[in-house]
């Protein structure tokens, strides 16, 4: 037996041939150790506590749970957050689609289109939602401004006052930034459909409409799921717009989880008596509903590609 030969040697180019691939990994794990999971434990861990910030945190169980069940702003946030998902998840996932589809039939000037529709994914939410605050300004805003020019006063709002308006018009504030993003990856998608597909069903004389419906859609099932998944998170969380527009009013009209979350936490909106504690079950809850909504559309997603 030679010395290359011997079972040691064996065992031992085995064992670092198996652990190679996790040196190569450990710098990232270590990473996402230290800056996401002990974080997201300490999280967990002050979810079931009472702080203010300053003085000791006091262990409260799931008190701060059972407080949300009384509390009439939270279930409001809750409410509004799940009108402001599903908006956006039903406009967001359907109207990309639509406008990718169009501009992938070979339509002139597809390219500047692509290109204006994404010019709002650059913009920072924060300064989308400063300018749109501007244009839904009730006296001197253009869009009341180009209601009155066109002799169409009665339609003029105070969209961002008006507890009935506030929400849609922020909801189409997010529509009008995400298109774009979404817009790209439909885009994308449909490039990679085989276009004997479109052949097939062209000899079959189908019209445009079914070309989409029976080849386009299905094809692009799970780019869909991707998208609703993507859509239902980013609504979950929502944040920067809503605060910048309109911190959640009027009258908590426009509250988010998100917005009553910072505002609990940070002691926002007047309150001087911060309530990390509570703001941080509020935290915990956004990222079960997150993970939970995520995790049955990806299953149902899969369902219908088993079944397709």
């Amino acid at each position: 037996m030679t010395h290359a030969d011997h079972p040691n040697d064996s065992r031992l180019h085995s064992v670092r041939r198996n652990w190679l691939p996790f040196a190569f990994l450990a710098p990232a794990a270590l990473t996402l150790l230290v800056f996401m999971a002990v974080p997201m434990a300490n999280s967990i861990v002050l979810s079931f506590r009472s702080w203010n910030g300053m003085s000791d945190p006091v262990w409260v169980g799931f008190n701060n749970y059972r407080l949300m069940l009384g509390d009439r702003i939270f279930l409001l946030a809750l409410a509004n957050t799940a009108y402001f998902t599903i908006a956006t998840v039903l406009l967001q996932s359907i109207l990309p689609l639509l406008v990718a589809a169009l501009l992938s039939s070979g339509i002139r000037g597809g390219v500047i289109f692509r290109t204006a529709y994404f010019m709002p994914v650059i913009i920072s939410l924060a300064i989308s939602g400063l300018l749109w605050a501007m244009i839904y300004e009730p006296n001197f805003g253009i869009l009341n401004s180009f209601l009155r020019g066109i002799g169409l006063d009665s339609w003029t709002q105070l969209w961002l006052a008006n507890p009935r308006t506030v929400m849609p018009s922020v909801i189409a504030v997010s529509v009008w930034q995400s298109l774009g993003f979404y817009l790209v990856i439909y885009y994308a998608a449909i490039q990679g459909i085989s276009t004997e597909l479109y052949d097939a069903a062209k000899m079959d004389n189908a019209s445009a409409i079914r070309r989409f419906w029976h080849v386009t859609v299905p094809s692009l099932r799970p780019v869909i799921v991707l998208v609703v998944v993507l859509n239902t998170i980013n609504g979950i969380k929502v944040f920067d717009q809503i605060w910048v527009m309109t911190a959640g009013g009027p009258n908590h009209a426009s509250e988010t989880l998100g917005t009553y979350l910072y505002s609990t936490s940070f002691g926002a909106m007047g309150s001087s008596n911060p309530q990390l504690g509570y703001a941080t079950a509020i935290a915990i809850v956004i990222l079960l509903l997150s993970a939970i909504l995520s995790v049955v559309q990806i299953r149902i997603g899969k369902r219908l590609e088993i079944e397709q």
